[in-house]
């Protein structure tokens, strides 16, 4: 991992053009996207006199970090799809070749589809451990070591299981379905994200972005000051507050986890895993009319995320991959005071 100094806008883009992360040439498929993790936008980006560098700037910024989040989630998906298939009696290379691809969402050598008739196991513990990150946790058993078909799960893959279903809001007291909790490890498409970031924080000059990290507009009810941003026109008796992140991969994590979780987006779980078991690719324009429970505006919140996807062509960017290097170069911005 190499770290870059705190950077402003311009000193960005420089960086961006360094990298040859060349956003026209991502659309095309040209070059995979590099990974570059910013910790926070730059102060700046507001007052640049340019529109398009600051839509370029933004967009550089989310695309490694929506892709990196996407991959851990793939990640697991593999594994847990290695693990429902095993213990259905099906080999892993058999599985593989029935697996309908995932053609044109947001990467395409994903792990895909949930079959009907889920495999219900026993979770082996009944809360997460002490201790437990979300993601680069140590894992109670290798990712890669394949499962024997028709076997029972391994008490160190329950006990993998039952921590992935705590993550993923189900309760691990119950017997897990390893079917239902799929419906839940699932990818969210990168064109989706990146209008949803854009609209809520105003391609990231939002004073929300600048001094909390904060992208997709997520609330918190918390009474603690650090743990969110007062709205200026907040109604009186309203407590929310925006949620302020410690970096924008933090708050990428949320937001997939928010969208993978909370019920109000089960409509979108339901219509993504559907698409799984067609073996069709995950449409963002389908996808978005399960999403009008994330504003109060509704429909028209709706309207005005599908019209900026349009407008920008965001959907090139679906087809977006990481580079395959295993290095990070970590950003460091110049950051609102």
């Amino acid at each position: 991992m190499t770290v870059q100094p705190k950077l402003d806008a311009q000193n960005l883009l420089a960086l961006f053009k360094e990298k040859n992360f060349t956003l026209d040439e991502v659309r095309t498929g040209e070059r995979p996207v590099p990974r570059i993790v910013l910790a926070g936008l730059p102060r700046d980006l507001g007052k640049m006199d340019s529109v398009d560098d600051r839509k370029q700037i933004f967009v550089n910024t989310m695309l490694p970090l929506l892709l990196l989040v996407n991959e851990e989630i793939e990640r697991d998906r593999a594994r847990l799809m290695a693990l429902r298939d095993s213990m259905k009696g099906v080999p892993a290379d058999a599985a593989a070749k029935a697996a309908p691809s995932n053609s044109g969402g947001p990467n395409s050598n994903a792990s895909t589809g949930a079959p009907t008739g889920g495999k219900v196991v026993t979770a082996a513990l009944r809360a997460a451990a002490p201790g437990v990150a979300p993601h680069g946790a140590i894992d109670p058993a290798p990712a890669d070591a394949a499962p024997t078909p028709g076997a029972a799960m391994s008490p160190l893959d329950q006990v993998w299981v039952a921590r992935l279903a705590v993550r993923y809001g189900m309760d691990p007291a119950r017997k897990i379905d390893l079917d239902a909790l799929l419906r839940r490890v699932d990818v969210v498409p990168v064109s989706m994200a990146l209008a949803q970031a854009a609209e809520e924080s105003g391609w990231g000059t939002s004073r929300f972005a600048q001094h909390g990290n904060a992208l997709f507009g997520q609330l918190t009810w918390s009474e603690e000051e650090k743990e969110g941003i007062t709205p200026r026109n907040r109604h009186p008796g309203d407590t929310s507050r925006f949620r302020k992140f410690e970096d924008l991969l933090e708050c990428v994590r949320v937001y997939m986890q928010n969208l993978n979780t909370h019920d109000a987006y089960a409509q979108f779980r339901a219509t993504r895993a559907t698409l799984r078991r067609q073996g069709k690719p995950l449409d963002t324009m389908l996808l978005l009319n399960t999403l009008d429970k994330y504003s109060e505006l509704g429909p028209v919140y709706v309207k005005a995320v599908r019209s900026l996807i349009r407008t920008n062509n965001l959907r090139d960017f679906d087809q977006a991959v990481l580079h395959n290097e295993p290095q990070q170069t970590v950003v460091q911005v110049k950051r609102a005071s």
